[in-house]
Formats: C-alpha cells, structure tokens, sequence
C-alpha cells in the first residue's frame, strides 16, 4: 500500500449499479474494482492587461498517463489515503512534462477567451499529483455479448472501454 493524494468517491458501488441498472434494465451488470487514475493538478494566477481587466485565478489537471490537459472549474478535494498497489497505473507523463502542458495549455485557454494586449503572466500557486478513482464494470447483454465500462466515481459518468 501506498499513502497519496485521492478524491473521495462519491458514487458507490451499489449507487453506480442502480443507476446503470436504471437504464439497461435488462442487462447484467457487475463491478469489478475501482481503480486510481493519476491526474496533475496546477492553479495559476493569471494577469494581463486587455480591454477588460483580466486578473484571477486558472486551474487545470493534465492526464498523467496521456497528458490531455483540462480546465477545472471547481477546485478538487484530496485526501491523504493508502491505496493498494495495482490499484494505481504508472505514470507515463513526469511531472516536468506536466508542467509544460499545464502552462501552454492554460495560457492557451485563457488566450481564447480574452483579447490580451500584452502576454498574460501565469503563476504557478499550487501543483499536486493527485488520483481520481474510476469503477470498472462487467455488462453482459440478453444475447450473450459482453464488455466493459469505466465508471467515473466522482461525476458518475461512464463510457465503454
């Protein structure tokens, strides 16, 4: 076991089997485990000078495994917890290369959305390596077929593998 920075879940294993159970009503659902997906956190100060002032705060996490960045709107909650090990992927992306990307991806992002007359100065206020836990789920179909879903434990969304 390992101790790091998690998200609490909040959709159980019996809430996420109700809700997909709600809309396959005839397919079998079953959970197999949950899973940590590594994920960086960055929360800027961002400053310009544009035709409005433009002066506040920017977060995004980037994808520690395929470096996607994305906004983040509301701050995330971690908790120091001990994880099993094979709970956990490996990072693929360090955390140098993080940085990269959180930076050109936030200022890109904050570009898009304001005209700046001078280069936007980005600050860096905090970074953590952090993990979001994620359901992994068996479906078995009337007609035999079968497959997979990933179930995101903190927003409830899920697509198939």
């Amino acid at each position: 076991m390992s101790a790091m920075l998690v998200q609490e879940i909040e959709f159980t294993e019996e809430e996420v089997l109700h809700g997909l159970r709600q809309y396959e009503k005839q397919t079998y659902f079953q959970i197999q485990d949950v899973i940590y997906y590594p994920y960086y956190f960055f929360e800027y100060q961002v400053s310009a000078k544009s035709l409005l002032k433009f002066n506040g705060k920017a977060a995004c996490t980037v994808d520690a495994l395929g470096g996607r960045g994305a906004m983040v709107d509301v701050r995330p909650v971690f908790y120091e917890r001990k994880v099993e090990n094979g709970r956990i992927p490996g990072l693929v992306i360090e955390e140098n290369e993080a940085i990269a990307i959180a930076k050109r991806f936030v200022f890109d992002n904050a570009s898009s959305k304001a005209k700046f007359v001078t280069m936007p100065k980005i600050i860096e206020v905090q970074r953590n390596l952090f993990y979001r836990p994620f359901w992994l789920a068996d479906f078995k179909l009337q007609n035999n077929k079968q497959g997979q879903l990933i179930v995101d434990a903190i927003s409830g969304s899920y697509h198939p593998l």
